[in-house]
């Protein structure tokens, strides 16, 4: 099993998605991602830890999106 953590800085705080995926016969089943936003970085990570945590991992896959900074022109 791998859970996989993608933070991504939004003008309201950090979102963050947890997608967890674990091997089946025929290839890898994946779940929807968990999607929450919190105020900042630290919150996002203890709560992708905790996750992990719950199902026994000891290790968290980080994904970092990068956006444009609030407030910039497309």
């Amino acid at each position: 099993m791998k859970l996989t953590l993608t933070l991504e800085a939004t003008r309201d705080g950090m979102r963050a998605g947890l997608v967890e995926e674990w091997d089946e016969p025929g290839g890898v089943a994946r779940m929807e991602p968990m999607i929450r936003v919190f105020d900042d970085r630290d919150a996002a990570m203890s709560w992708g830890r905790a996750m992990a945590r719950r199902r026994g991992l000891k290790q968290l896959y980080l994904n970092e999106g990068r956006s444009p900074a609030a407030g910039s022109a497309p």
